[in-house]
């Protein structure tokens, strides 16, 4: 291979790279290699990753409000691999996180901030705030909800910083609102402006290192050096695989990274940062309103004031970690603190059932998104793709205009605290023999302001001198089946005429049919058609315009009837709500 020698010859002639790597492998470990020092390979190592996976992600992202979640969607479920290499980002931006933190804690265990290291401790700790920075920027790319309410969680406690607090959360936004620049913005730090700053830090901070050398434990034998090749070589490299094992194994068990459905800036959404930012999200419970400063900007700043002047805090004439236990107690609460602050948050969620339900509808909306997905997005973007959706849009708008009144599914107030007739079953045969039999039921009238208005067809009432017979079987099926038909919008000759007839003999009292009723003081709801989705596309627009109730029910002495919703809704919701409906209480029967 004498061709290689003279090949290496040449280029050594010309760039002198032998004695650069002859520097680096001949290197001096005082006290001899120790697994304790591979933190800062392991690092450069997960910097590595980072930078590779990053800039393959970006080969497929398009950085605006309306492509953003669509091109991470078909990184992750379109390309061959991109699930794995998003996977492998994901993970190893919180794998990064890890490293620098262990890091920092062998260097205060072993007192390697002391004179005349200060300057190298500082740069460390910047490159722990760029990290931070890496996935606070990194964590609205994907433009979902988790990333979206997390990031304007964050930019408002930003906005909490006295003075020039709003001037820097406008100046993160892009404006007072959040949209497409807030995501330019956010992207330019994360692939441009904090990579630069991290590669500054960690040249600085390298050759800091290469100039004072390792700081050995105080108990060390000095009298042993080993070079940095091969012994520590060999467990940098070692740690730095264990590394990609455990990065590649975790991508592999979740199947790559989470996506959530997309950024909807009208939704409610169960927002949560990552686990890294739990302690400070837990730490602002405790301080509302005037006093989210303390926990927003006061405790840590000082915390952060306490690690950058730690080198001169200490005053231990040693490196050995008893004498300055004292100096390192707050680093040592710090941490605890933190740690209980997850844990409590974590505990907190866990036992929260509103949250849970949130979360767990959260997680349904975006499997429906991915599916929807799979079919084409428009170009105007996945936002308007659900929107466009009966089932995501149907059950968004249950959501804001029915579910704090009716109860439908897992949707709505619970039984006890609903105002008006559950919609489970409704529009069937089974749900309005159920309101002829007992309409004081909980899940009917039982608590409406309606309660007792309507009498039981087979039990009698309370009130003797109410005029009431009670209803024949037979003639209760005929009814129902009538109804029933009605709602599924299917005819039956024999139900409809009989049916019809005893509707006219024992309900036109209180109710319309075919716009007739025997008492004009009567205020049940028109018949005919009930349950089809012409008559609930009536009831949402306009309760009082006679086609379901009527006018004058809507009196001074209100009798609580549903609002209008013609004047809120497009007609397109309207129908859209009232098939999505129909359609979710007819399955749930």
């Amino acid at each position: 291979m004498s061709w290689l020698v003279k090949a290496g010859d040449w280029l050594d002639a010309r760039t002198s790279y032998r004695s650069v790597v002859h520097h680096a492998l001949e290197e001096p470990v005082p006290g001899g290699a120790r697994w304790a020092y591979i933190w800062g390979s392991v690092l450069v190592g997960c910097i590595t990753l980072q930078a590779i996976t990053g800039w393959a992600l970006m080969a497929y992202y398009a950085p605006s409000a309306t492509t953003a979640w669509a091109s991470v969607e078909h990184v992750t479920y379109g390309v061959s691999g991109g699930w794995l290499v998003r996977g492998m980002h994901h993970f190893g931006a919180q794998a990064m996180v890890v490293c620098l933190v262990l890091h920092l804690a062998q260097v205060a265990i072993y007192g390697a901030y002391k004179a005349p290291r200060e300057v190298n401790w500082w740069f460390g700790l910047g490159l722990l705030g760029v990290t931070l920075g890496f996935s606070l920027t990194g964590y609205l790319l994907p433009w979902d909800q988790k990333g979206y309410w997390a990031t304007r969680v964050a930019t408002n406690i930003a906005g909490t910083i006295p003075v020039v607090g709003k001037a820097i959360q406008q100046l993160a936004q892009g404006g007072s609102e959040y949209g497409s620049l807030t995501l330019t913005r956010f992207f330019t730090l994360h692939v441009a402006i904090l990579p630069a700053l991290l590669v500054g830090m960690l040249v600085a901070h390298v050759l800091l290192f290469r100039k004072h050398g390792v700081t050995p434990p105080a108990a060390a034998n000095l009298s042993k050096v080993d070079k940095f090749y091969p012994g520590q070589l060999a467990k940098d490299v070692s740690g730095v695989l264990l590394l990609l094992a455990v990065v590649v194994f975790l991508a592999m068990r979740e199947h790559g990274a989470p996506l959530d459905a997309p950024a909807d800036p009208a939704s409610d959404y169960p927002a949560r940062p990552e686990w890294y930012f739990l302690s400070l999200f837990q730490m602002l419970k405790y301080f509302e309103g005037r006093l989210e400063v303390v926990g927003s900007i006061l405790i840590p700043g000082l915390a952060g004031a306490y690690l950058a002047l730690l080198p001169f805090w200490d005053r231990a004439p040693t490196t050995a970690l008893g004498p300055r236990l004292k100096y390192l107690s707050p680093l040592a609460g710090i941490g605890l603190g933190v740690v209980l602050l997850t844990f409590l948050s974590m505990r907190a969620d866990k036992h929260d059932a509103p949250f849970q339900k949130a979360r767990e509808q959260a997680s349904l909306r975006a499997d429906h998104a991915i599916e929807l997905a799979k079919k084409g997005i428009p170009p105007d973007g996945p936002l308007v793709m659900l929107r466009r959706d009966p089932e995501t849009r149907g059950t968004a708008l249950f959501q804001e205009h029915c579910a704090s009144c009716h109860r439908l599914g897992d949707m709505g107030p619970a039984p006890e605290k609903t105002t008006a007739p559950s919609l489970d079953g409704w529009g069937t045969a089974e749900w309005a023999a159920s309101m002829l039999e007992n309409p004081d039921a909980l899940d009917r009238f039982g608590h409406t302001s309606y309660k007792g208005d309507m009498l039981s067809v087979v039990k009698p009432p309370p009130d003797a001198k109410k005029n009431w017979k009670p209803m024949a079987e037979n003639d209760r099926k005929l009814i129902v089946a009538f109804l029933g038909a009605e709602g599924a919008e299917v005819k039956d000759a024999q139900h409809d005429a009989a049916g019809a007839k005893l509707i006219g003999q024992r309900c036109t009292s209180c109710h319309l049919f075919r716009g007739q009723t025997d008492d004009d003081d009567s205020h049940g709801p028109e018949l005919l058609g009930w349950g089809s989705t012409a008559w609930m596309h009536a009831q949402i627009a306009n309760p009082s315009a006679n086609t379901t109730y009527r006018k004058f029910a809507f009196d001074p002495d209100n009798k609580g009837h549903m609002p209008r919703f013609d004047d809120k809704l497009e007609a397109d919701d309207i129908t859209l709500l009232a098939t999505w409906v129909r359609k979710k209480a007819r399955a749930g029967k």
